[in-house]
């Protein structure tokens, strides 16, 4: 059996890594269009304590603790300048993820699995279909402009807010979030550690708030340094550090009818993006990942494992898509409830949660298969 995977982040890797451990005979070879260094992002959130959640991709690694992996339990919303303290209700764990994608092309380097970078395959928009019996699309929402074949063809949908992710030296013991007025403009930060340095720090804004204040107009420097001001209070004199391929934009949703055709099969963004206001885009891409290795463990053949990954999969992603548009909306149309006392709009935030659909069974019954050991 021989399969390629296109695209070495976390959701090639993890399913490359676990098939080679349960069919160490198969040949896996992984490409990546970037060069090896070339790894976009600051922390990321996962679930639960290395070794004893099986979503954490550090739980794939042979000593996670390496990476400074910081524990979040308590989640502080700051409305009004007035903060707001509860549980998450679960244990999270934040990582760089630049890190996180480095170990775990480690761990796929350690068992056997070669690793191409800058690879010119996805250049060429061909694919050396003949040469593996499965060919694995895991290169993230860039799949957008090289789905290969029309059935794979993904539904794009972007949202009203605009948004940029940023890495700053504060450091945020609670998972934050905090909506501050800046004249007659609203911007909203996400933010957290994910080492003993560096905290992720988030910031989204309506498109008219994005125009009034010229974001666009400035550089990269100006536009941190503006977005610092707003958030002085909680920045408490750190700077905001942007990275080169992560300026404003607006977030979009990318999705699918189905996971398969033929040979190939769509893991991670490349299958399902969700909103970072629910923070479960690693994870879903570590659950998917192993229903699809248990799948080609289990089933006679190739067709019949993309067959059952695709009934087990598809409800799964397409629930998390509801859970993250959901999650979306309420903060786009976030300045219907700013005039609130800071009790009424945290009440609202909650129901905001409350009111995501909620998993059936069946679907519960697939995550626990995914995550069994």
């Amino acid at each position: 059996m021989k399969v390629l995977v296109i695209g070495a982040g976390p959701a090639g890797l993890v399913f490359a890594s676990q098939l080679k451990q349960a069919r160490p005979q198969w040949a896996i070879d992984i490409v990546e269009k970037n060069d090896e260094q070339e790894v976009l992002g600051w922390g990321v959130v996962l679930s639960g304590r290395p070794g004893q959640h099986p979503a954490n991709p550090l739980s794939y690694l042979d000593a996670p603790e390496k990476l400074n992996p910081q524990f979040l339990e308590d989640f502080k919303l700051v409305h009004h300048n007035e903060p707001s303290l509860m549980s998450t209700g679960v244990l999270l764990c934040g990582v760089e993820r630049r890190g996180l994608v480095h170990a775990l092309r480690g761990k796929c380097r350690s068992q056997g699995i070669e690793i191409r970078f800058e690879s010119p395959l996805l250049e060429r928009g061909e694919l050396p279909l003949a040469d593996y019996d499965l060919v694995v699309l895991a290169n993230g929402i860039n799949h957008k402009t090289s789905h290969f074949t029309e059935a794979l063809a993904p539904q794009v949908d972007y949202g009203r807010n605009k948004y940029i992710w940023y890495g700053t030296s504060q450091l945020f013991d609670q998972m934050n979030l905090v909506f501050r007025t800046h004249g007659k403009d609203i911007f909203i930060a996400h933010a957290y550690k994910y080492s003993d340095t560096m905290s992720t720090f988030v910031v989204e804004c309506s498109e008219e708030t994005y125009a009034r204040a010229r974001l666009g107009e400035m550089s990269d420097e100006a536009s941190a340094e503006y977005v610092a001001k707003v958030f002085q209070a909680e920045l408490g004199g750190h700077g905001l550090v942007n990275q080169p391929g992560l300026g404003w934009r607006n977030f979009m949703t990318l999705s699918h009818d189905r996971c398969h055709d033929g040979k190939l099969v769509l893991l991670g963004d490349a299958l399902q993006s969700g909103h970072f206001s629910i923070g479960h885009g690693t994870t879903m891409a570590v659950v998917i990942a192993q229903l699809l290795v248990k799948a080609l463990c289990t089933e006679a053949d190739v067709p019949a494992a993309l067959r059952s990954f695709e009934e087990r999969a598809l409800p799964l992603v397409q629930l998390f898509r509801g859970h993250a548009d959901n999650s979306r909306v309420w903060f786009e149309t976030v300045e219907e409830r700013m005039h609130l006392f800071s009790a009424e709009f945290v009440q609202s935030f909650d129901a905001r949660r409350k009111s995501l659909p909620p998993m059936p069974e069946a679907l519960a019954q697939n995550l626990r298969y995914a995550l069994q050991r």
